[in-house]
């Protein structure tokens, strides 16, 4: 991941436009020059399937370095717990440099006058919580991350009922092996139905927590479609979005940009929530088969291993998994929440039909213990037709009589 601080005046120019009067020119001109660099959000598509949905109601956990809350173009962040051991909050030094950028990929919203300033994340309905997993690349242990604080955050997003789980490490904090915690964590994650994102390396080999079962790892491809020459030819790569000179939220309030398959990652989180808040009831793997399904073919060198299904596509993705919900009964998790409160049938009806059953099982059973009380043996009671009746004798016909001899 690289980064490259590119300041801009909009938010600046909208502040001082309220202050005077209503927005200005000017502050319009930042705003639109602003919006015309985030080439990755229109590659992706996102914009063509906001009419259906924003993805309002989805929760996406970012693992990351911690997202900061007073930035003007994210609305919805929940600050999770800080799980490297320093224990900082969003309001130190160093705090969340990283993070922020990736969830305003993800879920910015911009801001002023009907959110026309600043920029805009895929998903910018979706919800951030926000779990810090790792230190900045250049603090004090370089960005690494310590797997059991990964498989911790992972688990801890699912406890929080998350759909989508992001994880857009850099290149420091990958292993070449795996970690038994980290695995299970991700499978328990994928076994409650939550969509697990993660950034696909820069090696060729397989690297982890990307090679994970369960995992959808994601590559990275520059504005001309062409994948980046840091992003891993590994064949555990899914597809690839977005990750050169992406234009991103600076977590001082302004702007910047990132390169990295760490932003591919976000933009795949992003769609992976609009799907999410669409089809609520599609599994995990009918998640990623749609991202796949929908991805677009790269315009060249789609024979270079590296690619998996293609670029990320917000409107083939979301086609896709249309097409798969046709086969899923829907879910509503309103009427799902309602029926754990007030269940279809009353409870008393419930508890009286129990005490109905267990008082029938009371009598069947006293029937049966007198039946085997009278009858201990199983022999069966003796009825007149087989009774036995007394035998009587015959005399037998001979040629002399009794008593006398010849």
């Amino acid at each position: 991941m690289r980064t490259t601080r590119s300041r801009t005046v909009a938010a600046l120019g909208v502040c001082s436009a309220l202050v005077a009067g209503p927005l200005t020119a000017p502050a319009a001109a930042d705003v639109a020059d602003l919006r015309l660099d985030q080439w990755g959000l229109d590659t992706v598509g996102a914009a063509e399937v906001w009419e259906e949905t924003r993805g309002s109601g989805v929760t996406v956990a970012l693992l990351d370095t911690g997202v900061v809350t007073d930035h003007p173009d994210l609305d919805e962040v929940t600050v999770g717990p800080d799980l490297t051991g320093q224990d900082l909050s969003p309001d130190s030094d160093g705090y969340g440099v990283h993070g922020t950028m990736m969830a305003g990929i993800i879920a910015a919203s911009g801001h002023g006058i009907e959110h026309t300033g600043g920029v805009m994340g895929v998903a910018p309905q979706a919800e951030i919580l926000s779990i810090r997993v790792a230190a900045e690349a250049d603090a004090a242990g370089g960005g690494e991350t310590d797997p059991g604080a990964l498989a911790a955050g992972i688990r801890h997003a699912v406890a929080e009922g998350v759909q989508v789980i992001c994880i857009p490490l850099p290149d420091a904090a990958f292993s070449v092996q795996g970690d038994e915690a980290e695995r299970d964590a991700v499978a328990h994650a994928v076994d409650n139905g939550v969509v697990v994102v993660a950034s696909g390396g820069a090696d060729g080999e397989a690297v982890y927590p990307a090679a994970y079962p369960g995992v959808l790892a994601v590559g990275s491809v520059g504005a001309d479609g062409a994948l980046s020459e840091f992003s891993s030819r590994g064949e555990h790569i899914a597809l690839t979005a977005p990750g050169e000179e992406v234009t991103v939220l600076d977590a001082d309030g302004g702007y910047t940009t990132v390169t990295g398959s760490d932003a591919a990652a976000a933009f795949t989180a992003g769609v992976a929530a609009l799907i999410r808040a669409e089809y609520p009831q599609l599994q995990p793997e009918q998640v990623a088969e749609a991202l796949t399904g929908g991805a677009v073919a790269p315009a060249a060198g789609a024979e270079q291993p590296g690619h998996g299904a293609g670029v990320l596509s917000a409107p083939g993705a979301m086609a896709a998994a249309g097409t798969t919900a046709e086969s899923v009964p829907p879910f509503d998790p309103e009427l799902a929440e309602q029926l754990a409160d007030d269940p279809l049938v009353p409870r008393w009806v419930l508890w009286t039909g129990g005490a109905v059953l267990l008082v029938l099982l009371a009598v069947v059973g006293l029937v049966v213990l007198r039946r085997r009380s009278a009858d201990p043996y199983g022999l069966g009671r003796r009825t007149p037709e087989t009774e036995r009746r007394p035998v009587r004798g015959r005399r037998r016909r001979g040629r002399g009589r009794r008593g006398v001899s010849r």
